[in-house]
């Protein structure tokens, strides 16, 4: 028998296909075992290809290999000793998911609050390049503003010891250019300052993961 290779961690079983029409969600090992285990396991796996399945178009995954049905999943994990078990593996992916929703909720939170701050916030006319040459610390979540700078879009926060700027890029097609008053490479973005504030920096440290801006 030729088992999935996967990983180098502990052995475990992984989701490997799914079979909309019949089989349902098919399993793999993810590292290589002894001749002994495969011959305990062999009743409960089957070498699969394209051909078994009644709709291939209907399948997600990789539809080759030996695999194990989720109806046969314990047997093989209480054959083999498996520790990382299915069942574990769910209950740790549910955890994990539930602290990004809580990380997640925390940074809409922020940034909620943000935007109320800056709502009325002024407004002056400036170029974006020397408002960064000034800053002391630019913020750029997630990278947007670099990456994506170009297409009109991406936001900024540039901080120093008298103001706070949010800049938010309005140079898509179908943006509204008149609104723009920081001049940039591009059609221009919009640009809110408030005087310095701690807790303003601090959300904003929060909704940038403290990213830094990596252009020029």
């Amino acid at each position: 028998m030729v088992v999935h290779v996967e990983s180098n961690d502990s052995l475990k079983l992984v989701l490997k296909c799914i079979d909309h029409e019949e089989y349902g969600n098919l399993y793999a090992l993810n590292k290589e075992i002894t001749d002994d285990e495969k011959e305990l396991i062999k009743d409960y796996f089957r070498k699969f290809k394209p051909i078994d399945f009644r709709n291939i178009l209907n399948i997600e995954g990789n539809p080759h290999g030996w695999m194990c049905t989720e109806e046969d999943v314990p047997q093989v994990e209480k054959l083999l000793k498996i520790s990382e078990t299915l069942e574990k593996q769910k209950l740790e992916q549910e955890e994990l998911q539930k602290e990004l929703n809580q990380k997640r909720k925390v940074k809409d939170d922020a940034m909620s609050e943000i935007e109320r701050i800056f709502d009325n916030a002024s407004r002056p006319n400036k170029f974006l390049k020397k408002l960064i040459k000034k800053a002391d610390i630019v913020y750029d979540p997630g990278d947007g503003y670099l990456t994506d700078h170009e297409f009109g879009e991406g936001q900024l926060f540039l901080i120093n010891e008298s103001y706070i700027w949010y800049i938010i890029n309005n140079g898509r097609k179908d943006d509204d250019y008149t609104l723009n008053n920081i001049k940039t490479t591009g059609p221009g973005a919009v640009g809110f300052r408030i005087p310095y504030d701690e807790h303003v920096h601090d959300l904003i440290k929060i909704v940038s993961d403290e990213n830094l801006y990596k252009g020029k």
